[in-house]
């Protein structure tokens, strides 16, 4: 395993895409990396010499990446929540901020569905028992 900036790259893969790994990497910024110092998009993990494997961690040190990007974005949520905007609301309640119809989709925010025929047969039994 080669190490980048705290992260494990595996040997057999290219240098572009095992930087897309890093939070805050993506392919584009990858590509900027490697066309930036002159490396080959291509080019295996285990073929980076030391020099170019310390200009990689150089130039990434240039991003915001990793832990510290995600408590840039967890803050910034944070701050709409605080002052109470229609985004910070939609967070808080779990639903699509961008607005994505919520009607027929949405269910990877909202989660799975909550069934009406279970909520009536839990009525029914709570109503036998008071009896």
């Amino acid at each position: 395993m080669i190490i980048i900036k705290g992260y494990n790259f595996l040997k057999n893969k290219n240098i572009y895409i095992s930087l897309t790994k890093i939070y805050g990497i993506g392919f584009s910024r990858s590509r900027y990396i490697c066309k930036s110092l002159n490396i080959n998009f291509y080019k295996k993990n285990k073929d980076l010499t030391e020099i170019e494997l310390k200009n990689i961690s150089n130039k990434i040190s240039f991003f915001k990446v990793g832990d510290f990007l995600k408590k840039i974005v967890l803050n910034n949520i944070k701050i709409l929540k605080n002052i109470k905007c229609y985004r910070g609301i939609r967070h808080e309640k779990n639903l699509p901020v961008r607005g994505q119809n919520t009607k027929n989709n949405a269910r990877t925010r909202k989660g799975p569905r909550k069934s009406l025929f279970l909520k009536k047969k839990i009525n029914v039994k709570k109503a036998k028992k008071k009896k």
